[in-house]
């Protein structure tokens, strides 16, 4: 399968590499989809006129982990330690998927983003 592994964060430095399987039908992620705007400044004439906020869910929450990582060195170390210990299991299970040790169905496919998403969300 075709994997891709993304952040959807704004800092790749401290932040989870997800595993992106593309297959059909994949679950939407509505925690990394950015908000639409009744009025939205890129669709106006003139356009632009006004800025509006299009940071998505993950995102403020990966704001707020950095803040935290700055201010609390310690607190922050063992955020940082937890996340990379959930990007590890991500790409221990893509290697795992890449070698055929393992074949989950479609539908876990599918779904995989999206629970992987859920999962760094409960750390934050």
């Amino acid at each position: 399968p075709c994997v891709h592994f993304f952040t959807a964060t704004p800092d790749p430095s401290r932040s989870v590499f997800k595993p992106f399987v593309f297959v059909a039908g994949p679950k939407p992620v509505p925690q990394v989809r950015s908000p639409t705007f009744r009025d939205d400044p890129a669709k106006q004439i003139p356009r632009f006129q006004s800025t509006v906020d299009r940071r998505h869910e993950l995102y403020h929450q990966h704001q707020a982990a950095l803040e935290l990582m700055e201010s609390n060195q310690e607190q922050g170390q063992k955020l940082l330690q937890m996340l990379r210990d959930l990007e590890k299991q991500g790409l221990e299970g893509m290697n795992a998927l890449l070698e055929g040790t393992v074949a989950p169905c479609p539908e876990e496919l599918a779904d995989l983003f999206f629970d992987c998403v859920e999962a760094e969300m409960k750390f934050y």
